[in-house]
């Protein structure tokens, strides 16, 4: 018989024997029993590997995994220790805290049986068991429908190109289309992920509700029309974009859980446009899901206030709205060192963070020119304000919905 030693046995078996291997009893046992991973200690944990017996293949594998469990855990939490992932399933692998929310969508629309399409390594259909549906998940990586099927015990897991096979019927359809090259690079044209978003679009018409996870940097214009389209994001991070089917139609954010409606009655209507004005007592960062949605004309209605330049995300206002990072406007100078130093010195502010949009700064380099020992936290947001550059120096606040994000 073949084995992974085999100097017979192909690239793509030799892989697949390895991953059997690594999701077995005896791979569990060496992965388990190596310290958290480091990547200085890489290299002495590989010579202990392999002079305690282990083929180069499966060191390499041991080691690639424990690295991206530990990466994982930002994911995963603690859940991340016992799962398995290729370096591409992880990068496209969605958060368990995002894929309960596709779940919820999923039940309040009514659907209980969901075909994952391309579920790479089960990210998704692992919190689709959890929240209780019945999944079959479809992955043409044998390689990674083999740690689906570990990831998500209770899914059925079928190795098989969904494009080339009947898909089972089903109450809802979850597409994740491949957004990467295969050297990792992200892929910006829908019509260049795999599937495509039209072909992807296609299989989702064949279902009462569907999903599909997009790029959050996609544009209004490509999206369809009669889609709910929502960004994700937590903690400040904007995470993904997702075309929903069969669930009404506009765009939306969910922060941090909490859905914000933009306004936006299809999906591929323009942002409205508002009308900047002087800056006011608040400066305010909108989280880039509201962003991304084109809620910023919402915000700008519900609480009174408005950009404080054309084209520019930075709002300003006397009401701190939930969903924004605030802060408090010190002075607003021209944008030169010596003024925003002696600023910063006036006002008793050390530490420094920088900001911008709209203008050319080096964030880093900058902040490191303008902090100095001692003093209170503070922060320089470079931006137009009507139109011309400016430095304006701030504190950070608190709003209504918690302390602000870091950014």
């Amino acid at each position: 018989m073949d084995t992974a030693d085999s100097p017979g046995f192909d690239a793509e078996s030799r892989e697949l024997a390895v991953a059997r291997w690594l999701i077995g009893a005896g791979g569990r046992a060496v992965v388990d029993a190596l310290p958290r991973y480091r990547r200085e200690e890489a290299l002495a944990l590989a010579a202990r590997l392999r002079a305690e017996g282990l083929d180069a293949d499966r060191t390499a594998a041991a080691l690639t995994l424990s690295r991206l469990r530990t990466r994982a855990t930002a994911k995963f939490g603690e859940r991340a220790g016992s799962m398995f992932f290729t370096a591409a399933g992880y990068e496209q692998a969605t958060r368990l805290s995002v894929g309960a929310l596709h779940a919820e969508r999923f039940l309040a629309a009514g659907a209980r049986r969901i075909v994952d399409f391309g579920c790479g390594v089960g990210a998704d259909s692992l919190a689709f068991c959890l929240a209780g549906l019945d999944v079959t998940a479809i992955e043409v990586d044998p390689v990674a429908a083999l740690y689906a099927a570990a990831n998500a015990p209770r899914a059925a897991v079928v190795c098989a190109d969904g494009l080339a096979t009947r898909l089972p019927e089903a109450d809802g359809i979850w597409l994740d289309p491949s957004r990467r090259t295969g050297d990792g690079r992200r892929i910006a044209s829908p019509e260049g992920w795999a599937p495509p978003l039209s072909r992807a679009l296609s299989i989702a018409g064949g279902f009462p509700v569907a999903g599909i996870k997009a790029a959050p940097g996609i544009a209004h214009d490509a999206l369809p029309a009669g889609a709910l389209v929502e960004w994700v994001s937590e903690a400040g991070q904007l995470l993904e974009a997702v075309v929903w089917l069969g669930v009404g139609a506009g765009r939306a954010a969910v922060v941090d859980g909490e859905a914000f409606d933009s306004g936006a009655s299809a999906a591929d209507e323009p942002v409205s446009f508002v009308k900047p004005r002087e800056i006011g007592p608040i400066l305010l960062e909108p989280d880039p899901a509201v962003i991304r949605s084109g809620g910023i004309a919402r915000l700008c209605e519900r609480y009174g206030v408005a950009p404080v330049s054309g084209g520019v995300a930075y709002l300003s206002g006397e009401a701190t709205p939930p969903h924004c990072s605030a802060f408090e406007v010190l002075d607003v100078l021209i944008p030169e060192v010596k003024r925003i130093k002696r600023a910063l010195a006036a006002r008793g502010i050390g530490r420094v963070e920088v900001k911008k949009r709209g203008t050319e700064v080096d964030v880093a380099a900058m902040a490191k020119k303008l902090s100095r020992r001692g003093g209170d936290p503070g922060v320089v947001v470079f931006s137009p304000v009507l139109g011309r550059g400016r430095a304006i120096v701030a504190r950070r606040v608190d709003a209504p919905n918690g302390p602000p994000r870091r950014a």
